[in-house]
């Protein structure tokens, strides 16, 4: 008999769609439900499970008085003396035979102390993404992602340095080993299964990952915007009592053992995906070939399955999934990794290859529809068909005037061409690759007619490449901080009203005219920018360039003079500063001034600057 223990205190939704597929799931092996109503502020969540107890789905343990998540787990585990237990939070869902398929990694691996599943939100057991929360895959639901793992990796499975607390299956003879969790460091949660699985792996207990197990978690219900506070102090002490905990983890992240279990999973889930699976070819470079075929992919999530080929250095090519949350990417080297890929992408049962650049790509790339049995298609991009230099352009890059043969294999002489082929093969190379495509697609007329001098016959389409319709941007206000910002020049403060800008989607950018004390999120992540140190005598000229709409001093400290003050000044543009020190002193009688008190908070700060800038 394994107990499965669901703590339960805040989410009534959460809380239902656990427990309701814990209950309707086809599981095999006898257990008992165990949910803990740790005192719930939520009245409703607390009738909802007396009435699934009354009705005997569910043995009901309730607290009168709320006494966190650590103790009442424990309590949880001393239920039922010589069982095996799953503590499971009451955010997650679960699906098919998943305790089956727990308990069976358990009993198959000798000292087997607790096994993890793969989870969307489970940090080094994370999927698609490692180590990183990610939402459901678009289309994908729990009990699918389970399914495509369960025939991706059965029976397999992975060595962990910790187990994973959201869902978490613990041996008896492990627990009793171990002992308990410590209520008394860890009471509210985070850390105390880390702690656990330390004690336990010195005592010889083994972590692992159940590989054929998926379970969603939503994460962070119960705690809500305490989380992070509580999971740094837990951090703290986790280090202190632990501390071989962090090099062994920097150890197993760097090694990421579980990608190869990743990837069997991407796989499954494009093969048994019934969309079409469509190869997009082109180069390294980025740019607007990039930009052009990630618009595309986007543009077709809906009715098929992007994958792209591209070069990934030194002769090697590099496989990924075009696809927004997705992580799978396969690197092959050159020579015999080719064949490889080749048995890759036929096994995926491609129904299509479009070529939008090969330059990196071994001449090979070219025969892949042939090899695959499949049609493909052509964007022109650029001249590449035509000229092995891809631009029409002489050695000064200016347009070449497309000499003659005799001419383009002097230019070649010169600079010699990605494949080793004179021009004459070289067209006629890509001169089959576009005669036999289904279209080839132009994005202006004058790239297809160049095309077409040189190869007769040839009727492309001509589809301009589509574009956002979406109106410019409007600027934002844009809040100089003039000289290097440190933490008594108010770098807490910046840093703090670029959060709540973020927060609230308020029209800012910060402009730091110096440098920061230390590295902060920049744009396009964040709405500030820095223009690093600037030579002595410039700063008016440069207060100038940057056309800002308000001057920013959040000083923490009182100042004696401030000469970037002065040259704000006679910028003439409005200034908010701290009311402390010679700053308040000093703008006396300037028009433009705003002065906040220095302890402000990070709103109140940005609603000066947003009032300033609009008077």
């Amino acid at each position: 008999m394994i107990d499965v223990i669901i703590p339960a205190y805040r989410g009534l939704a959460q809380t239902r769609r656990c427990l309701e597929s814990v209950l309707s799931a086809p599981v095999r092996a006898p257990h008992e439900v165990v949910v803990i109503d740790d005192a719930s502020p939520e009245p409703e969540l607390s009738g909802w499970l007396r009435g699934l107890a009354q009705e005997g789905r569910i043995t009901l343990v309730t607290h009168a008085a709320n006494a966190g998540f650590v103790a009442s787990v424990n309590e949880g585990m001393r239920l039922h003396a010589g069982r095996d237990v799953v503590l499971l939070n009451s955010d997650t869902e679960v699906a098919g035979d998943w305790l089956d398929r727990l308990a069976a990694c358990a009993a198959r691996e000798p000292q087997a102390g607790t096994v993890t599943p793969f989870s969307n939100n489970a940090t080094i057991a994370s999927y698609p993404r490692f180590a990183q929360p990610n939402a459901l895959p678009r289309g994908a639901t729990p009990a699918g992602l389970d399914a495509a793992f369960a025939r991706a990796n059965a029976g397999r499975s992975v060595d962990l340095p910790t187990a994973v607390g959201f869902c978490m299956y613990i041996a008896r003879a492990c627990l009793e080993a171990t002992g308990p969790f410590d209520e008394e460091a860890f009471g509210r949660g985070y850390g105390e299964e880390v702690d656990f699985c330390l004690r336990a792996a010195k005592a010889g207990w083994r972590h692992l990952l159940a590989a054929d197990v998926f379970v969603f978690h939503e994460g962070e219900v119960s705690f809500g915007p305490g989380a992070p506070a509580i999971r740094e102090k837990a951090q703290r002490l986790i280090d202190a009592r632990h501390p071989e905990f962090q090099p062994r983890l920097a150890d197993f992240i760097a090694r990421e053992p579980v990608r190869p279990l990743r990837r069997a999973v991407d796989l499954e889930r494009l093969r048994g995906d019934p969309r079409p699976r469509l190869l997009f070819v082109t180069h390294g470079w980025g740019g607007g070939i990039d930009k052009h075929v990630r618009d595309l992919a986007r543009s077709l999530e809906e009715d098929a399955q992007v994958l792209l080929l591209r070069p990934a250095g030194d002769g090697g090519v590099g496989l990924a999934w075009l696809r927004e949350g997705e992580e799978f990417e396969a690197f092959f080297a050159g020579g015999p990794d080719w064949e490889l890929l080749v048995s890759l992408l036929d096994a995926l049962a491609l129904s299509s290859v479009h070529f939008h650049h090969t330059h990196g790509l071994p001449q090979a790339v070219l025969d892949l529809p042939g090899r695959l049995g499949v049609g493909h298609d052509v964007t022109l991009h650029d001249y590449l068909a035509v000229c092995p230099q891809h631009h029409l352009a002489d050695a000064d890059g200016r347009y070449c005037g497309e000499p003659d043969e005799a001419g383009c294999e002097a230019c070649l002489a010169l600079r010699p061409p990605a494949w080793p082929l004179g021009i004459r093969a070289w067209r006629a190379r890509f001169g089959a690759l576009l005669v036999g495509a289904r279209r080839v697609i132009a994005p202006s007329l004058d790239i297809a007619s160049r095309h077409q001098r040189h190869f007769p016959g040839l009727a492309p389409v001509q589809w301009p490449h589509p574009e956002s319709e979406t109106g410019p941007a409007k600027p934002p206000v844009r809040v100089l901080l003039p000289g290097g910002l440190a933490a008594i020049k108010g770098f807490a403060v910046v840093e703090a009203c670029v959060r709540d800008a973020l927060a609230r989607d308020l029209p800012l950018h910060f402009r730091v005219l110096g440098h920061l004390e230390r590295a902060l999120p920049q744009w396009p992540d964040a709405p500030l920018s820095i223009t690093g140190s600037y030579p002595d005598g410039t700063l008016d000229p440069l207060i100038a360039l940057e056309r800002g709409d308000v001057v920013f001093f959040p000083a923490q400290v009182p100042e004696s003079f401030s000469y970037t003050l002065s040259a704000a000044m006679r910028s003439g543009l409005p200034i908010v500063a701290s009311d402390l020190g010679a700053l308040p002193e000093r703008l006396r009688g300037y028009a433009a001034a705003t002065l906040v008190a220095p302890d402000a908070t990070a709103g109140a700060m940005n609603d000066a600057l947003l009032a300033a800038a609009a008077r």
